[in-house]
């Protein structure tokens, strides 16, 4: 085993004195253009590019700041600040660095006891990945997922399964309501309310196959496994956003005769003396006609709505174009009135939080 200089030295290790250095400073479209949030923490590492260092993060070169001491190869965490002008990358230790937010809501144990080490060693791993990863769409495709339950073999799992799926074609508020408390995202906290969880909690199925399968599938059991670290992620996520005022919260939603949608909710912290914020609601699926389609709506002032498309097929983009009047006249028949409706013929961009579209008459764009 290694320890003193030996250890410090080691490839991925922070030593204290990389700590001391400038952040790096970006411009703010370079900062959304990696799909940057404030207080997000990402991971980079260090390259040799001909004779000089580069940072390589989220597939872009970037110079290191001055004082600061890296070789080829080492890893290294950084944590995104958002400031007026501009953003910061601060390095950082994760193992100095307790995950305060996510360990408050954790039930208090002995700081020296196993369990506590475990705990803070497993939240610091949660709240380093990236945001969600395509496992649970993968895994709640269609096919895979009769793929799945044939492998286990298990009838209890599969009538569980299908009480979680929901239907495209039948889709109502309370149902959707249902699959939300169902996502696996809130069952620690009606646990420590004293409530039971949902009867077709996703986290809980996702445990109960691990289990049916044992050692049948490793490779299927790894990925149940990561589907349920994409969900807590979530969680812990959820729990540093609130403790900076916001509202944030993304789950996969499984369908019988669709493929999954992947939801996430957003509302930004609310500045003092100024009106609420927009909520936000981001949906993406790859439909098996349409294609990969991309929606984020916009609600102000408790009932305006602004939407946004992305669409990768043409056919997909002239049939919400042809029945975008018919949309606003169902929203209106909601009690909502829908501000503008915008069409991309393109995949998303990365768009910074809290974005939103400006006022205006309703637009129909295809580029």
């Amino acid at each position: 085993m290694l320890s003193g200089p030996e250890q410090a030295a080691l490839p991925g290790r922070l030593n204290p004195i990389y700590l001391e250095g400038r952040p790096l400073q970006l411009e703010t479209p370079i900062a959304q253009q990696l799909g940057l949030r404030d207080g997000q923490i990402v991971q980079a590492s260090v390259e040799l590019r001909g004779e000089a260092l580069k940072l390589l993060l989220n597939g872009k070169l970037f110079d290191l700041p001055p004082a600061l001491r890296f070789r080829p190869g080492d890893s290294l965490f950084l944590r995104a600040y958002q400031g007026a002008n501009g953003w910061l990358l601060k390095i950082f230790d994760p193992a100095a660095q307790p995950v305060a937010t996510a360990a408050a809501a954790a039930p208090a144990l002995p700081p020296e006891s196993p369990a506590a080490q475990i705990n803070a060693s497993r939240l610091a791993a949660l709240s380093l990945r990236p945001p969600m990863s395509p496992t649970l769409l993968d895994l709640f495709a269609p096919r895979q997922a009769a793929a799945l339950l044939q492998t286990t073999a298990n009838p209890e799992l599969a009538a569980m399964y299908q009480r979680m799926q929901l239907s495209m074609r039948g889709l109502s508020g309370a149902s959707l309501q249902a699959a939300v408390l169902g996502s696996g995202f809130w069952m620690e906290a009606l646990l420590s309310r004293g409530q039971s969880p949902p009867a077709t909690d996703t986290k809980a199925w996702l445990r109960r196959m691990i289990r049916a399968l044992g050692d049948k599938d490793t490779s299927v059991v790894a990925g149940l496994k990561r589907a349920i670290d994409d969900i807590e992620s979530a969680q812990v996520e959820s729990l540093s956003a609130q403790s900076r005022g916001e509202l944030s919260f993304g789950m996969v939603l499984p369908f019988m005769d669709a493929n999954p949608v992947h939801v996430r909710f957003f509302r930004p912290a609310r500045q003092p003396g100024r009106e609420a914020p927009p909520f936000s609601v981001d949906i993406h699926t790859e439909n098996e006609v349409l294609g990969e389609i991309w929606l984020k709506t916009s609600i102000t002032r408790a009932s305006h709505v602004d939407l946004m498309m992305w669409a990768l097929k043409g056919s997909a983009v002239k049939l919400a174009r042809k029945h975008s009047d018919a949309l606003g006249q169902r929203l209106r028949q909601a009690g909502l009135t829908m501000d503008s409706f915008r069409i991309f013929h393109a995949a998303r961009p990365s768009l910074p939080e809290g974005w939103s579209p400006p006022a205006g008459a309703m637009l129909d764009v295809s580029a």
